[in-house]
């Protein structure tokens, strides 16, 4: 079924109505009216805002504005702000004529919107002309059908675009930059992906939880696999990333709390598995974060706050290289571009007791800030394969490869010699087709909503396992999803759902199974206070990294990483695959 206009020229808006942090000068909230299909053939709108305090404020959905629309909405405003004149108008075409509905400013977003009436089209101010991308490189397969513009006070003037690709709504950025602009995604609103999504036979486990000093899990152990507050001196950490290195295994984790080492913000953490096989492996923290200091060749100095996050590592001649986020909100994006660097040592030493040697890492370039700042990597013979997205939790997956063999590609990282790597560097546009510019580069599993991507090769079953996230709206829901392929390209499965957080890991039909805070008023035991945001908050689960697979008779045992955000910690989790659900196909 083809998809209607969800949006129109003037669904978007700037607002003037004030944030809590407003500022003189600062941009004021982002208002949008955007529409969902009915069974018969309306509207249903809703109101959704952004408040633009930071580049990681979500849009967040309210009330709806109407039931029976016939096409999208318009919005204006009028009244004095910070008052209670002050009101936001949507114009609404319904059976009967073009409807206006009202709702004040200063009400909360989840008040009602009132019927003022039959309208004649508002004074809407001239938008922004769209002047984006429309093509395949930009949007994979889809079509854009609608835009919404506006015109802010971002930056002193960004202008910023709503954009329908098929039935997904996101959220861009006209960036203003040295040497030109560029129109880059910002956030997805909706993410309408029509393809199956097919449920496992059985739904994943939580093992044991990795981080922190104690688990809080009703019918847990109590005991983590860590203990990595009295160790280590780590409160409470996300990500776990499991990369091999010289005949060991590493953990690599992100935004880390240390026990009274404020000035340590959140500097990310590395962490050796002792027993890599075992059902409860020993997880050992080392008591100092890690160390990513210094120029490269492109960007500046990488900075280590929050969102600038380990994303995995590699192994050369018996070097140790890593991928890193860094400059974050640098054009207002919650992670800024993706950095390559060197261990400065060729195995890490990790001893918990240690507090002031930190493991280091020396940048060698920005590999980019466009379409791979999230990464995945996987040695696969003489290639380093590379799959990416590029806005946190908003872009396709796309892939690139490097040949190693080529000249001088592994000396000249040896040495720090960076370029030799980055020329070799090429991009998949299609089948049987590679370019040397990231421009170029295709998704390879799309529409997208994509942060965080874990892919690896698992020979016993000849396959490439890619886990990510649902997006928002998804129609996968809240949940770790599995796709397969037997090629890095592709063809991909369809999704396969492996766990619902927030039915199996907030709400499980056993309430001793529970190990995400599910209710944030006082009354939950399970859940942590590491910092103040997430203490006031429910948990959620994201960023699932694969850990390790191996098969057993007819089926493949999965295990992967997975961050619960309340508790502030990084959980193990299996899964028994049949094999006959890693080629599934509808």
């Amino acid at each position: 079924m083809a998809w209607p206009a969800l949006i129109g020229p003037a669904s978007l808006l700037e607002s003037d109505a004030r944030t809590p942090r407003w500022l003189p000068g600062a941009p004021g909230r982002l208002e949008a009216a955007i529409g969902s299909r009915n069974a018969d053939g309306t509207l249903t709108i809703h109101h959704y805002i952004s408040d633009q305090r930071r580049p990681d404020d979500g849009w967040r959905r309210g009330a709806a504005i109407s039931t029976r629309a016939t096409g999208p909405a318009s919005l204006f405003q009028r009244g004095r702000p910070d008052t209670t004149a002050h009101e936001l108008i949507a114009a609404v075409p319904e059976p009967d004529g073009l409807v206006g509905y009202a709702w004040a400013a200063t009400a909360p977003l989840a008040s009602g919107w009132r019927r003022i009436g039959p309208d004649k089209p508002p004074p809407i101010e001239t938008r922004p002309p769209w002047d984006g991308p429309d093509d395949a490189r930009e949007w994979g397969y889809g079509v854009v059908i609608a835009v919404a513009t506006a015109a802010t006070r971002l930056r002193n003037g960004w202008v910023q675009a709503l954009v329908q690709v098929d039935g997904s709504i996101y959220h861009l950025h006209r960036q203003q930059r040295a040497g030109g602009v560029r129109w880059i995604r910002h956030a997805c609103l909706r993410l309408a992906d029509d393809d199956p999504v097919l449920d496992a036979t059985e739904p994943s486990a939580k093992v044991a939880q990795v981080s922190g000093e104690r688990d809080s899990q009703p019918g847990g152990t109590g005991r983590t696999l860590s203990t990595s507050e009295s160790r280590s001196g780590v409160r409470g950490t996300d990500l776990g990333v499991r990369f091999d290195h010289a005949g060991r295994t590493f953990l690599l984790f992100g935004d880390t709390h240390w026990s009274r080492r404020p000035w340590l913000g959140t500097r990310d953490a590395i962490a050796e598995v002792l027993d890599p096989d075992a059902e409860r492996p020993d997880v050992r923290f080392h008591g100092a974060p890690l160390n990513v200091r210094g120029l490269n060749l492109r960007g500046g100095l990488v900075t280590m706050r929050e969102y600038d996050v380990p994303l995995d590592a590699f192994s050369a001649r018996g070097q140790l290289y890593g991928f890193f986020t860094s400059n974050h909100f640098r054009d207002e994006q919650p992670m800024g571009r993706s950095v390559l660097a060197r261990a400065t040592r060729a195995v890490p030493a990790i001893d918990p007791r240690q507090r002031r040697r930190p493991v280091r890492f020396r940048p060698l370039a920005t590999f980019s800030d466009h379409r791979f700042v999230n990464v995945s990597v996987q040695r696969h013979g003489d290639h380093l394969l590379i799959w990416g997205s590029g806005t946190f939790r908003a872009d396709d997956i796309r892939l690139a490869r490097v040949d190693l063999t080529a000249p001088a590609v592994v000396a000249g990282l040896a040495r720090g010699g960076v370029a030799p790597f980055l020329d070799a560097v090429r991009y998949w546009t299609g089948p049987d087709a590679w370019s040397a510019d990231e421009a170029d580069a295709r998704p390879i599993v799309t529409p997208g909503a994509h942060g965080e991507v874990s892919v690896r090769w698992v020979p016993e079953v000849g396959r490439y396992l890619m886990l990510t996230m649902g997006g928002p709206d998804d129609p996968a829901g809240a949940a770790v999803l599995l796709r397969t392929a037997t090629q890095p390209w592709g063809p991909w499965s369809p999704r396969l759902r492996l766990f619902d957080w927030i039915a199996g890991g907030m709400h499980p039909p056993d309430a001793s199974r529970r190990f995400i805070r599910a209710f944030a008023d006082g009354t939950d035991p399970v859940g942590d206070a590491v910092f103040r945001q997430q203490a006031r908050s429910t948990g959620a689960a994201y960023a699932p990294y694969f850990f390790d697979a191996r098969r057993d008779g007819d089926r493949l045992l999965l295990r992967y990483t997975l961050s619960t955000w309340n508790p502030y910690q990084v959980v193990l989790m299996r899964h028994r695959l049949r094999l006959d659900e890693l080629t599934c196909s509808v």
